[in-house]
């Protein structure tokens, strides 16, 4: 790849807000989940470094997966398919480059894990349909181990390796 090329990624527009409808969730959830499927192939498509590839590889299939989930349950709800437009999707422009580091392509993957965990708990928060929370519920799980993956990746790169998880007080603590 040469220092030139640049890629268009889209970012499902708006933020998580208090009082989407249904319909809104869920459609607002399918485009950002074709962005991150999107984003994750890119990256998997683009990096040279094997580990690094075959993690982004697996995120880009789990997106593509609850993108999978959410059209089925439109269908089950609306009793149509879920009709995708992207033209509704906001075009951002991140540049990768040869030299960008493994580093800026985590933190960009930690960032839009962390908006996807905080509109899925959002969502399942303000849904009246039990399926839909539940299903909201567990794609916020689903999102944060997606972050998890992505920040232990980012700690090792940075030689900040912690064998415990920083919210567990450490054995002198006791």
């Amino acid at each position: 790849m040469t220092d030139e090329k640049k890629n268009i990624y889209n970012e499902a527009e708006g933020e998580p807000k208090p009082k989407l409808s249904a319909p809104e969730a869920l459609s607002l959830a399918i485009y950002n989940e074709q962005f991150a499927f999107d984003f994750y192939t890119y990256l998997f498509q683009s990096i040279k470094n094997e580990s690094g590839k075959e993690k982004f590889k697996f995120l880009a299939a789990d997106e593509k997966r609850h993108r999978e989930l959410l059209e089925k349950h439109y269908l089950k709800v609306y009793q149509k398919p879920f009709s995708f437009d992207p033209r509704k999707v906001k075009k951002i422009t991140v540049e990768v480059r040869d030299n960008t580091t493994a580093s800026e392509a985590l933190d960009i993957g930690i960032k839009a894990e962390k908006e996807a965990y905080e509109f899925y708990r959002t969502s399942a928060d303000n849904s009246s349909d039990p399926d839909a929370r539940k299903m909201f519920l567990m794609l916020s799980e689903q999102e944060d181990r997606h972050f998890n993956i992505l920040m232990a990746e980012k700690q090792a790169l940075m030689d900040q390796f912690y064998w415990f998880s920083l919210d567990t007080p450490g054995i002198m603590e006791h």
